[in-house]
């Protein structure tokens, strides 16, 4: 046999750990087989097969076969490596210098191609593509079928005598139904010169939803445009845990821009919230950096709270389909090179939005929604017909109705507290009251580690809700502490001017100051309002109520001085058993009998995310099966909810610590972490014991928190 017809062997290398998501690789590896044995030239290739692979049987099957081209088929993880197996058939990353290193040794020995066929295995692509010629990855996820269709065309090709680059082109070109045609990546060694470095380069953050079109097809263009110039992160598939949230924090920390792309799905998502509300804390105290920059994906629909408070004020662009990627690139590269993005004014805002009609089946948001304090009595809020009243309802509504009350709503996240205390609100203004909504969630970083800034931001941010005369630098040149000057002004000017109208000061997420040196001043000063009731007709104007997610007690070192153990005090729990059934019958009953009870056994009577199954199975984006099949995925129903809450645990090691303590052991050591814990929503009580809120929590933390 000459030597132009030597032999060539083709080894294939799959994956498929025990706690990662079952892939047709089999089919794969059969229908390559197959293929090879049918083709003209099957003389020339031969097939070797390694199953269950871990890193030293990556590098021993190549020892042992001598091949010239390499196939890895399985999961890929973008940044964090390609899933391998360990001694338990557990998930074991090899990373792309790891690869790259090893296979610079096997380019001498005769290693000529190699295919990536895994998700997001693009990073790794490029690494190995500088030892070897030809080289395949993904830039995204491909699915199995995708993935099949792929790799038989181009054995295929490959056994019919042709060469690497047609082989490639026929793969993509068995994608096109699929419309993944271009998420393969051909790498070739001779053509991977590097990018000359530009001093004008700058670090850009690119934050999108996942799994989701356009939104990923869009990202992934403009990622590949500006990375021409600029050095650019995008999130692929980087593996969930805490590494993981350390890296997306250090990367929105060190970027110039953050370009988020919004559309009818990402402005639900929890993830997308988050990173835009870290770029906004960050610009506060590193000199407006990052920039943010938002992308409307053919998204019309006014801003919902609170993307609405980050967002609103700001420059935005706008996509409505594939002819406008162009355009969007040239308007990004020029925001990014000093320019603006350009819709800009309130008239160019409002022509572009388009309020809908509310959907009979509205989509479950993560936060609850502030009414329109202007809103017309009767007016009822769109998700009225699945908002479940509580006792506490009745409570609440009478109680705001009442002159000079305070109210404190306490419960763990995501259990209804912000909705209501919007249905307060609205019985409020439908009683003639004035309400000054305060999140404090927006206050800035900078106003919570300084008093002075906090007590003032406080003053005109109530000033201007309730469109008043702003006087706080009249009144703060008086030689007093900075709640006396914070009293006075609402007394003297903020009441006076209402006269007889009564103002209720409704503060949300007021926990945010729980960690601030001047909480106690706070605290107490709210206190002070709450007793001046008794001896200052004026006081009687002004009605308090509180939210809280984080138990209080432990936290304020004078419990005279607090405003959380006065007035009515209300305390929500998760929806009863009946309750979520009763709410399913209001979706149209997607889940049946049996299904109920698998839902209540996964998720518990968790408001939000009960909420979100039933959303998903009604609105036929999911069926049960693949709920429950999916249920701790991380593309799955409740991936995006998971990764954020592993984005708040990052760098808080104790809570790390006690909650994984909570799940292994049902105790927990320290009662100031269990309180942390319950008011992030993770973690309940049953009597003595402390278990994880969810089945759904518990299965997920176990699996990717580390301690």
């Amino acid at each position: 046999m000459s030597e132009n017809t030597r032999v060539k062997t083709i080894l294939l290398l799959a994956a498929n750990p025990r706690n990662t998501s079952a892939l047709r690789l089999d089919e794969e590896v059969r229908e390559i087989d197959e293929g090879l044995r049918r083709a003209n030239k099957r003389e020339q290739f031969k097939l070797e097969q390694k199953w269950a692979v871990r890193s030293r049987d990556f590098y021993r099957a190549i020892l042992d076969t001598q091949p010239q081209i390499v196939h890895f088929c399985g999961h890929g993880a973008g940044e964090d490596g390609i899933v391998l197996e360990d001694e338990t058939g557990q998930v074991a990353l090899v990373q792309a210098d790891a690869l790259a290193s090893m296979f610079k040794l096997f380019a001498k020995k005769g290693v000529e191609c190699v295919l990536m066929n895994a998700s997001y295995s693009q990073v790794q692509a490029e690494a190995i593509s500088q030892h070897i010629e030809y080289v395949i990855g993904m830039n995204r996820q491909i699915g199995d079928k995708a993935a099949i269709n792929f790799a038989v065309a181009f054995y295929d090709a490959l056994a019919a005598g042709e060469e690497m680059e047609f082989a490639y082109e026929l793969g993509c070109s068995q994608l096109f139904g699929l419309k993944e045609n271009q998420t393969p990546v051909f790498k070739r060694k001779l053509l991977n010169h590097p990018v000359a470095q530009k001093t004008t380069r700058q670090r850009i953050f690119i934050s999108y939803k996942r799994d989701v079109e356009p939104d990923e097809p869009v990202a992934l263009e403009v990622f590949q445009a500006l990375s021409q110039q600029h050095d650019v992160f995008i999130d692929q598939r980087m593996l969930v845990g805490t590494r993981w949230a350390e890296r997306i924090e250090a990367e929105i920390r060190q970027a110039d821009f953050l370009i988020v792309f919004l559309s009818s799905r990402s402005v639900y998502s929890e993830m997308v919230e988050q990173e835009i509300r870290m770029a906004h804390e960050m610009a506060q105290v590193q000199g407006g950096r990052p920039v943010i920059l938002p992308v409307r994906l053919g998204y019309r629909e006014p801003f919902q709270y609170p993307l609405s408070a980050y967002l609103n004020n700001i420059n935005w662009a706008f996509w409505q389909g594939e002819e406008d990627t162009p355009r969007l690139i040239a308007e990004l590269t020029q925001a990014v090179c000093g320019g603006e993005l350009p819709i800009d004014k309130v008239q160019a805002k409002a022509i572009l939005l388009e309020v809908s009609e509310p959907s009979p089946l509205p989509r479950p948001f993560a936060s609850a929604q502030p009414v329109r304090l202007e809103m017309p009595e009767g007016t009822m809020d769109s998700e009225s017909a699945f908002y479940v009243e509580r006792s506490s309802d009745a409570i609440a509504l009478t109680t705001i109705a009442q002159r000079g009350v305070t109210i404190v709503i306490k419960g763990p996240r995501q259990v209804g507290k912000s909705s209501l205390l919007i249905r307060a609100i609205e019985a409020a203004v439908n009683a003639g009251k004035r309400v000054a909504f305060l999140d404090f969630q927006l206050f800035d970083k900078a106003a919570l580690t300084d008093a002075e800034l906090f007590f003032r931001g406080f003053c005109s941010w109530l000033t201007y809700e309730l469109e008043m005369e702003d006087r706080v630098e009249e009144y703060w040149k008086t030689p007093l502490g900075n709640s006396q000057r914070c009293t006075r002004y609402v007394q003297r000017h903020i009441l006076k001017e209402l006269g007889k109208t009564p103002l209720v000061l409704a503060m949300d997420e007021v926990d945010k100051v729980f960690d601030a040196d001047f909480r106690n001043d706070l605290f107490g000063m709210l206190r002070s309002w709450h007793n001046s009731r008794a001896t200052m007709p004026i006081w009687k104007q002004l009605s308090l109520t509180l939210v809280t997610s984080t138990e209080p007690y432990e936290l304020i070192d004078d419990l005279y001085q607090s405003p959380f153990n006065v007035g009515q005090v209300i305390e929500l729990q998760d929806f009863t058993p009946e309750q979520v059934i009763d709410l399913n019958r209001r979706h149209g009953s997607p889940f049946n009998s049996s299904e109920e009870r698998q839902l209540i056994l996964l998720l518990g009577g968790h408001p939000y995310l009960v909420r979100r199954a039933l959303y998903l199975v009604a609105s036929q984006r999911i069926s049960t099966a693949e709920l429950f099949a999916n249920a701790t995925a991380g593309n799955g129903p409740f991936g995006d909810h998971l990764r954020h809450h592993i984005s708040l645990l990052h760098k808080k090691t104790e809570l790390i610590q006690g909650l994984l303590q909570i799940i292994r052991q049902n105790t927990c050591d320290d009662q100031r972490v269990f309180w942390r814990l319950r008011g992030a929503g993770l973690v309940r009580e049953q009597g003595r014991t402390v278990l994880p809120r969810c089945q759904l929590y518990a299965e997920y933390f176990r699996e990717n928190l580390r301690e």
